[in-house]
């Protein structure tokens, strides 16, 4: 018997479709590619030590999952005894086989069990691609830390004699490329007085090197698996990354500002045209700037337009605009004041282009629906329709998926469901900002938008226990209980359609 299509097999096949079509598109995305200007000659640091406490860790990384990391006392630390979680650096990857490595982060064992997966350095997280976004939702790689009483490197340990009373040890890799092979050399030192506590070295192919960098919680372990019970978790700090191997992109840096989208309405009412923009930022701490500002470009200097408030469930800043003077395009720039645990302030930008409203022509629409995340990050659909430059930009509902970026997806607690949702959300946003930035967006919720694969009604009934155990919507009547939780619904739909 013939399996028949469905919706989404049909959708799957003309996204294919599209995608093998506009293969001879250039690119606009920063691949992982290593001009001699971008080598990484100088050391880079992580800025958690002056950063807030809060759940996200900064522009310059990406936590898997999102929900169970958090930024506390200037170290990043993960919450969940779950395996393989990982922080990617966006900003530097590895990039030159023939260069060298030196790398080191001093980990830390925040709870400790019987069952340790380890905690470390990950080098080489690679995706078929090869690029930096996609690179993120690889969970191997070459491996090195603690884990139990021993130092590990790739295939090799060492037991440690003692750790430091504080349980603090750094971590530190050094690679010296050999004609096609890197010797790998990972010390653990005392961080009192720079002791070597252990060490082990190993050979391996170079090009198994390649692609992102990341600290890891319990490396050994399957993010599959539920979370150990006894498990043990690890935070990170002082993380270090040097050598002519890297490459390093700052122009990578997701946030805090992470998007934006707009509307321009004609109300027909004395408010004229209507201007509605929406600010997207990472989940920010209690001592955070709660601002966004929304500045216009006027012959030629950037004034002020409004300030914002962000939401504190949904990190959005809404602005709404009336009398927007639609017959001409106007440049925008959103301006964000993070503040630093120091008393400074590092200032954050997005710009666009607030079209205007196209008159005497055919509309130019670009629709997309359906974006399941095999396809991250999406190009070069997502460039296409950059370039094309519509007047305006449809998705039509399941920008995301429960599966979006592994790990599951969480119901209830409400914050913790919150911050899954967030994370998952982001993926979309990630892929199509270049493209939102400049064109006017309408962004509608389907099933997978809301964590309810179809949804069947029941006059809003909860469905039956035993259907709910199953954890599939798709075949029984009725809701998920969890679906009531107001504040967990109502996020995500203020995300959604809040700037229609």
């Amino acid at each position: 018997m013939t399996k028949p299509f469905s919706r989404r097999d049909t959708l799957k096949l003309a996204v294919a479709g599209l995608a093998t079509t506009a293969v001879g598109c250039k690119s606009t995305e920063s691949h992982i590619q290593a001009p001699p200007s971008n080598s990484l000659h100088t050391k880079v640091t992580d800025a958690w030590s002056n950063t807030h406490d809060r759940v996200w860790l900064g522009g310059e990384y990406w936590a898997n999952p999102m929900e169970d990391w958090r930024v506390v006392n200037g170290a990043a630390e993960c919450i969940s005894t779950g395996g393989n979680r990982s922080v990617h650096s966006l900003t530097t990857q590895i990039v030159d086989a023939n260069g060298t490595i030196n790398m080191s982060v001093v980990v830390h064992r925040t709870s400790s069990g019987v069952n340790d997966g380890g905690g470390g350095l990950r080098f080489g997280a690679k995706s078929d691609i090869n690029e930096y976004k996609s690179n993120c939702f690889v969970q191997s790689g070459i491996d090195a830390g603690i884990k139990d009483d021993q130092l590990i490197l790739n295939n090799k340990s060492v037991k440690l004699p003692r750790l430091p009373n504080s349980s603090k040890v750094r971590i530190k890799i050094e690679g010296k490329p050999y004609n096609g092979t890197t010797k790998l050399t990972a010390k653990a030192l005392d961080l009192n007085n720079s002791e070597v506590l252990a060490q082990v070295e190993t050979w391996v192919d170079s090009s198994l090197l390649l692609g992102n960098v990341a600290v890891t919680s319990n490396f050994t372990l399957s993010s599959e698996a539920p979370a150990p019970k006894n498990g043990t978790r690890y935070g990170f700090s002082d993380w270090q990354i040097k050598g002519s191997a890297f490459v390093y992109s700052p122009e990578q840096k997701f946030g805090p500002l992470l998007w934006a989208m707009y509307t321009l309405s004609d109300t027909r009412t004395e408010e004229g045209f209507v201007l509605k923009l929406s600010a997207f930022t990472g989940p920010m701490g209690k001592h955070d700037n709660h601002q966004v500002e929304l500045q216009v470009l006027n012959n030629g200097n950037w004034q002020t337009r409004a300030m914002a408030p962000l939401d504190p469930d949904a990190w959005v800043a809404t602005f709404r605009i009336p009398n927007w003077k639609e017959t001409q395009a106007t440049k925008y720039r959103l301006v964000y004041a993070e503040k630093r645990r120091d008393g400074t302030i590092a200032t954050d930008t997005f710009t666009g282009l607030i079209r205007a409203n196209p008159t005497k022509r055919n509309l130019r629409m670009a629709a997309l629906t359906c974006q399941n995340d095999y396809a991250f990050p999406y190009e070069p659909v997502a460039n296409n329709v950059a370039k094309l430059q519509p007047d305006l930009i449809l998705f039509s509902g399941d920008q995301i998926y429960e599966n979006h970026g592994g790990f599951g997806f969480v119901r209830t607690p409400a914050l913790p469901a919150i911050h899954c949702y967030l994370r998952k959300y982001y993926q979309f946003g990630w892929s199509f900002r270049d493209a939102m930035r400049n064109a006017p967006t309408v962004c509608l919720p389907d099933d997978h938008d809301v964590f309810q694969g179809n949804l069947w009604g029941e006059s809003g009934a909860a469905m039956d226990e035993k259907f709910v155990k199953t954890g599939r919507s798709d075949g029984w009547g009725g809701i998920f209980n969890q679906f009531l939780c107001l504040r967990w619904y109502t996020a995500p739909i203020r995300l959604i359609i809040q700037i229609l």
